[in-house]
């Protein structure tokens, strides 16, 4: 492309647009971009770069272009970006779109612009995304909770998922996905310590009595969970598998349809029950997890089953998933790091999110797997 790349959706033009939707064949050699508005606000600017929505006009036949879609930027601050260059997260989400998104079952949006410019220096590279605007979808809600409804679409797309990546099929060229003990998550231990002081103090009042023993043992058994989860079955693990990451469409009956799945920037190769764990442990009310959970493991391990998956027995599967309930306590513990503490949203969501995981790891006797 002969236009610089835009680094902000301010710079997004009408030619730039025009020769990167040709480029990718969303729209034919004879169709131009005629205008474009920009909502910066529709995502907004966080720690990790900018998400916009664009609003698209034609010349020229179209026919189903888009004429919305989602800009998404990697951050431009230097700080940042040497910050997160040793973790690959921008290349691995961008790769993931590139090159096995299409191998997935479970749907993610549809892309009409890929760029992925690795580098050795992090200010060197560019990474850019255009995407499918899903905003006539239902976004999950964390704070609220999905539905016992939306948690069975969501187990179910992503068994379908595991199963297809399932003892690393298709993944044989794909170096930049780490493995999920490798040295990028298992520096998790050290986050997590210097994090612990922090949290104790914004959510002390939350953390039970029980608790508080299984919290400060955490950090050092951190890299141990890590070795579990690389012993179980290999898959594509999204390792970000949260309600906030998850859009569901609405069959015409009004129930509940298929999930779409974004934010696929943490993806690591190891135990998939790490992602059911995370799931179901902090997404649903307690109430509906307690009353729908076991229905829901049932569903995850038949559909993993159901799509070629042997060898792998619905009791070790339920050991796994305990054990990732627990080792989700690392995510509250984590998010303090860049936690608005003004935002009521932001308050309610972790002292919600602090009580589920707690009932979830005393429930299944989780905390068995931390040495205090």
């Amino acid at each position: 492309m002969t236009d610089r790349l835009p680094t902000t959706t301010s710079e997004i033009t009408s030619e730039w647009l025009t020769e990167a939707l040709r480029e990718s064949s969303t729209i034919g050699p004879d169709v131009t971009v005629a205008s474009v508005s920009v909502d910066p606000q529709a995502g907004g600017v966080g720690f990790m770069g900018e998400v916009g929505e664009l609003t698209l006009t034609y010349e020229g036949e179209a026919g189903s272009a888009p004429t919305s879609m989602v800009a998404k930027f990697a951050t431009q601050s230097p700080e940042i970006k040497a910050m997160m260059h040793p973790t690959r997260v921008f290349e691995r989400e961008h790769r993931f779109y590139a090159n096995i998104s299409s191998d997935s079952p479970v749907r993610t949006p549809d892309i009409y612009h890929v760029t992925c410019d690795v580098a050795a220096e992090p200010n060197d590279e560019c990474y850019m995304l255009l995407m499918e605007d899903l905003g006539e979808l239902t976004l999950g809600d964390q704070l609220a909770g999905v539905s016992p409804e939306q948690a069975e679409a969501a187990l179910v797309g992503l068994a379908a998922h595991h199963a297809r990546f399932w003892n690393g099929a298709g993944l044989e060229n794909a170096p930049y996905i780490p493995v999920i003990n490798g040295p990028l998550n298992k520096a998790g231990q050290s986050i997590y310590d210097a994090s612990l002081p922090g949290f104790k103090e914004v959510f002390g009042s939350v953390l039970r009595p029980e608790m508080v023993p299984v919290a400060d043992a955490y950090g050092r058994n951190h890299p141990k969970m890590l070795d579990r989860f690389a012993a179980m079955p290999h898959t594509l693990v999204h390792f970000d598998f949260r309600a906030d990451n998850l859009f569901f469409e609405t069959a015409a009956d009004g129930s509940t349809g298929d999930v779409v799945v974004i934010d696929w920037q943490s993806i690591s190769v190891g135990g998939g029950a790490a992602d059911v764990g995370y799931f179901l442990g902090q997404n649903l009310s307690t109430d509906d997890r307690r009353a729908h959970e076991a229905d829901l493991l049932h569903r995850y391990h038949e559909t993993l089953v159901a799509n070629g998956v042997t060898g792998y027995e619905y009791d070790q599967f339920f050991d796994d998933y305990r054990l990732a309930v627990v080792y989700g306590w690392v995510i509250p513990v984590f998010a303090v790091g860049s936690l608005d503490s003004s935002s009521e949203r932001a308050m309610a969501l972790w002292n919600t999110v602090i009580d589920r995981i707690q009932d979830a790891i005393f429930d299944h006797d989780a905390q068995q797997f931390i040495e205090v």
